[in-house]
């Protein structure tokens, strides 16, 4: 992946995860939490199985490494994610999702698994303070909510980690693909039966745009790159979903923007731009030696 491929992939990830948590948020107002995650990774397993099916890990190790990253990556993060969607607001969930990236390069620095730059780590600060600046106009929300966003920070990160190091065999959707299957068998233990197909289009319609937008095109792009440039350059990037989820949450529930957001917003781009090296510097070179090293 060279690195206009990696920036348009990243752009289509933003733009179609930012607007999931409005979407995501419509969804679960009918649905609850865990079972929206169920039937919306149960979609994605069928969707996919032309993929997956033509995928099958070779060893047990392979298996193992697949289940740990579908588990961690759908049924625990992607609970913890949609419930706090559900009992805060949106803004409070970006803002402490987008602690993710921090996580991630620290947790790269402790294992060594890949080097984090003072760039990236700057990068990142600068970031976080625009999303302190863009969210700080909704601070209301609950401690439960919240709580649920840390921890789901905090999976991600870890999941991200994990992706970089595995390496897995598996691809773009068929790894989609086997992870959304071994995230709905862990889901299954506490899933409560409710007729999707009853509740109408203000339940099914987020359904299918999570399935087809966030989870097989955003979650497939977002695996490889993760795997051509690594965990850290590439996490930078969610610093821009919170931008796009507010632009989202004004057009289709009316929220404003007001001066502290439109800063916000600014550092957050810039943050992004310091980090890649497109603002103070050069473009980062590491991209081509990772990718070719995932490529071996």
């Amino acid at each position: 992946m060279n690195h206009r491929g990696f920036f348009v992939a990243m752009m289509l990830v933003v733009f179609s995860w930012g607007f999931n948590y409005v979407v995501t948020k419509i969804g679960v107002s009918r649905l609850a939490p865990v079972n929206f995650v169920f039937w919306r990774f149960f979609g994605t397993t069928v969707a996919t199985i032309p993929w997956w099916a033509r995928a099958f890990p070779r060893k047990r190790v392979d298996w193992l490494k697949l289940g740990v990253l579908g588990v961690l990556g759908v049924s625990f993060y992607q609970w913890f994610f949609t419930s706090a969607l559900h009992d805060t607001l949106a803004a409070n969930v970006a803002f402490l999702f987008d602690l993710s990236p921090i996580l991630t390069l620290l947790t790269q620095r402790l294992l060594k698994l890949r080097p984090a730059t003072g760039r990236m780590f700057l990068g990142a600060v600068v970031s976080l303070s625009g999303v302190a600046f863009l969210v700080g106009a909704s601070p209301q929300g609950s401690v439960r909510g919240d709580v649920y966003a840390l921890i789901a920070a905090l999976l991600w990160s870890m999941f991200t980690v994990l992706t970089d190091l595995f390496q897995v065999s598996q691809r773009g959707i068929a790894l989609t693909g086997w992870m959304s299957l071994f995230g709905t068998l862990g889901l299954l233990p506490f899933v409560t039966w409710q007729p999707v197909w009853r509740m109408g289009p203000v339940t099914w319609m987020p359904l299918l745009y999570t399935i087809v937008f966030v989870t097989m095109m955003g979650l497939s792009l977002w695996q490889n790159a993760v795997m051509a440039a690594g965990a850290g350059k590439t996490s930078l990037y969610l610093f821009l979903i919170p931008l796009v989820a507010a632009l989202t949450g004004w057009v289709v529930l009316g929220e404003r923007l007001n001066l502290f957001e439109g800063l916000g917003a600014i550092l957050i781009l810039g943050g992004v731009g310091l980090a890649e090296g497109i603002i103070g510097g050069k473009k980062p070179s590491g991209l081509a030696s990772d990718s070719a090293s995932c490529q071996s």
